[in-house]
């Protein structure tokens, strides 16, 4: 049986949950624009080393090198954006973790597993013959629908995708058809937005898992691909945002970043923040089950989706899952 806490331990515990809802529950903002235009710019000059502050504007350093520490299981770095969930949440394994020094925006070490990859003539007929069949989708008709005919505020002038997935790699011997349609209803999306003035509507999407391939490829077809924290950074009010179960907090960072014109995303609810950590038995032994870490809603983002007109995208196929879209 686990010993409890000491109770200075706990104390320190309660001290640290109440500190960072306090500062939330004030409108202190998690991933503020101003610090990851400032993150942008330290990548971009190269630098070695990068500063980020915490959520008490208190910078640490990050090196943008894997440190020996980290080479056995690291081959590069990503930005870690950590949720309102995350950084209020107490493991119960391991409930003092959430007294070390998290930060919203910090950099993480990991690994992008080698897979082989397609050519480029592959990923351009795959895309081809899964554009066609997704066109002629129910899902396919619907969205266009009802982006033709929306009524916003502004108009649509930029599409920003987070998390589309990879086009290239191959995983047990098949593509991703998911990712296919996915980058092919951006296309669509284009089309029913098209001004009758013919004035271009920018594409651009962000995801690490995208290689040389799918650079080139993505290119090819109107979609500029721009690396973190870029595809936030062209967040405005005239973008409309895309994301299918990202594996960041996207629905969190736009909130504080930028509100776009639109969202394409997962249905947000209004209940999702009140998850908690919940005991399960496998097989015998005991493991705790944690709240959703990838793209979970917060009072924030519900606050945000209540200026917004919603639409729920109906998708007989599954080819997103639970979507809706969100019109100002």
């Amino acid at each position: 049986m686990r010993e409890l806490e000491p109770i200075d331990d706990a104390d320190k515990i309660r001290e640290r949950l109440e500190h960072v809802v306090r500062l939330y529950n004030a409108g202190k903002p998690l991933f503020p624009r101003t610090l990851l235009e400032d993150l942008n710019r330290q990548i971009e000059e190269g630098k070695e080393e990068v500063r980020i502050e915490d959520l008490d504007d208190v910078p640490s350093t990050y090196s943008l090198g894997v440190p020996a520490l980290c080479s056995d299981f690291a081959t590069t770095y990503c930005i870690g954006y950590t949720s309102i969930q995350l950084l209020t949440h107490v493991r119960p394994s391991f409930p003092t973790m959430i007294l070390s020094d998290q930060a919203p925006v910090s950099i993480l070490y990991t690994h992008y597993p080698s897979v082989p990859a397609s050519t480029l003539e592959e990923v351009r007929g795959a895309f081809g013959k899964i554009r066609g069949h997704w066109e002629e989708s129910e899902t396919c008709q619907e969205l266009t629908s009802h982006l033709s005919t929306m009524k916003a505020s502004t108009r649509i002038q930029k599409i920003v995708a987070f998390g589309l997935g990879t086009l290239a790699k191959v995983q047990n011997g098949r593509l991703s058809t998911r990712s296919y349609v996915q980058h092919a209803a951006i296309r669509s999306m284009v089309t029913a937005l098209a001004d009758v003035d013919g004035e271009e509507i920018q594409c651009y999407a962000q995801d690490p898992w995208y290689d040389e391939m799918d650079v080139a490829f993505l290119g090819s077809i109107g979609i500029t691909v721009v690396s973190d924290p870029k595809g936030f950074l062209e967040i405005d009010e005239s973008t409309l945002v895309f994301s299918v179960c990202p594996n960041v907090p996207v629905k969190q960072i736009v909130a504080d970043v930028r509100w776009p014109g639109a969202m394409i995303w997962n249905t947000v609810s209004e209940g999702e923040e009140t998850k908690q950590w919940k005991k399960r038995l496998r097989s015998g032994e005991e493991f705790w089950l944690g709240p959703l870490i990838t793209d979970p809603d917060s009072p924030r983002v519900c606050d945000m989706v209540r200026h917004y007109t919603r639409v729920p995208l109906r998708d007989p196929k599954d080819y997103f899952g639970d979507l809706s879209i969100y019109v100002k």
